[in-house]
C-alpha cells in the first residue's frame, strides 16, 4: 500500500470516528474529494483487517474491535506527568511564573510536578502534599469536573478548610464558586489559601472528556493581577494541549 493510501485510509478512520451514525461511502467521497470507487477500495481494506465493520440494515461503517483495541493499548501507555511537562515548561516560559500541575486524592488536591518560576519573588509548593479543593485554584478545577453528589458528600466530610480570610469554605459558597468555574471554564484561588499568592488554574480532559487534572500558574498577587486575562487564556490554552495529548477532542 503506498504513502498516499496509508495517509487516505487514516482519514477514513478519523472520518468514521466522527460519525455518529457511520461512514457512508457517497458521503465520504463528497466530503473528502476521493472518487467512491478509492473510498470502497479502502474501506474494504479496513474491514478485512477489523478496523471498520458494516451495519447490515443501514450498510454504514462504523470503527471495528481492531481499532477499539488499538486506541486502548494507546490510551492505557499515556503518561500524564511525562506527557504534560513541555506544555508545563512552555507556559512557564511565557508567563515567568511558576506553574503547576495537580490531580484528585481522596479528600484533597496534590501537585505532582511543577516548574518553578523565573522571577526574584516567587511561589513554590512541594509534591505530593494535600491542598484542600475549596480554596486552591487546581482544587476547585478539579471540584467543578466532579459530580454535584460528590461535592455535596466532601463538604459532609469537612473537607473544606479555611486557611485565610478569603477561603471560600461554606458549602453554598463553594457551590457558587464551582458553578462560575464550570461556566468560565478557570478557577482563580484570591488569596484563599496563602495570604498575598494567586492562583490560575484550568482543567485537563481525557478522551471521555472527564477532568483527571489541573494545570495552574501561581504567583504574587501583584504578577497575577497585572495580566490576569493574559495569564488565564495561557493555562487555558496549555490545559487544552495537554487534554489533546490525553485523547481529548477539544
Amino acid at each position: 500500500m503506498s504513502h498516499v493510501a496509508v495517509e487516505r485510509s487514516l482519514i477514513l478512520l478519523r472520518y468514521a470516528a466522527d460519525s455518529p451514525e457511520g461512514l457512508s461511502i457517497r458521503e465520504a467521497s463528497r466530503e473528502l474529494g476521493y472518487s467512491p470507487s478509492i473510498v470502497q477500495k479502502l474501506i474494504n481494506a479496513l474491514k478485512a483487517q477489523g478496523y471498520v465493520v458494516q451495519d447490515e440494515t443501514t450498510g454504514r461503517y462504523r470503527l471495528g474491535p481492531a481499532a477499539v483495541q488499538l486506541g486502548l493499548v494507546a490510551l492505557s501507555r499515556l503518561d500524564l506527568r511525562r506527557l504534560s511537562r513541555p506544555h508545563l515548561e512552555k507556559l512557564n516560559r511565557e508567563t515567568g511564573e511558576t506553574v503547576l500541575l495537580g490531580i484528585a486524592r481522596d479528600r484533597h488536591a496534590v501537585y505532582i510536578d511543577k516548574v518553578l518560576g523565573s522571577q526574584p519573588i516567587r511561589m513554590d509548593a512541594p509534591l505530593g502534599v494535600d491542598r484542600p479543593y475549596n480554596c486552591t485554584a487546581v482544587g476547585k478545577v478539579l471540584l467543578a469536573g466532579m459530580p454535584d453528589e460528590k461535592l455535596e458528600k466532601l463538604a459532609a466530610e469537612g473537607a473544606f478548610e479555611r486557611r485565610t480570610e478569603k477561603s471560600v469554605y461554606y458549602v453554598d459558597a463553594v457551590r457558587a464558586e464551582i458553578k462560575k468555574v464550570r461556566e468560565q471554564g478557570w478557577a482563580l484561588d484570591e488569596g484563599e489559601y496563602v495570604p498575598g499568592v494567586e492562583c490560575v488554574a484550568a482543567p485537563i480532559l481525557d478522551h471521555d472528556l472527564r477532568v483527571i487534572a489541573a494545570v495552574t500558574v501561581s504567583g504574587p498577587s501583584e504578577h497575577i493581577e497585572k495580566k490576569l486575562d493574559y495569564i488565564a487564556e495561557k493555562v487555558k490554552a496549555c490545559a487544552r494541549a495537554i487534554s489533546r495529548e490525553m485523547g481529548a477532542r477539544v
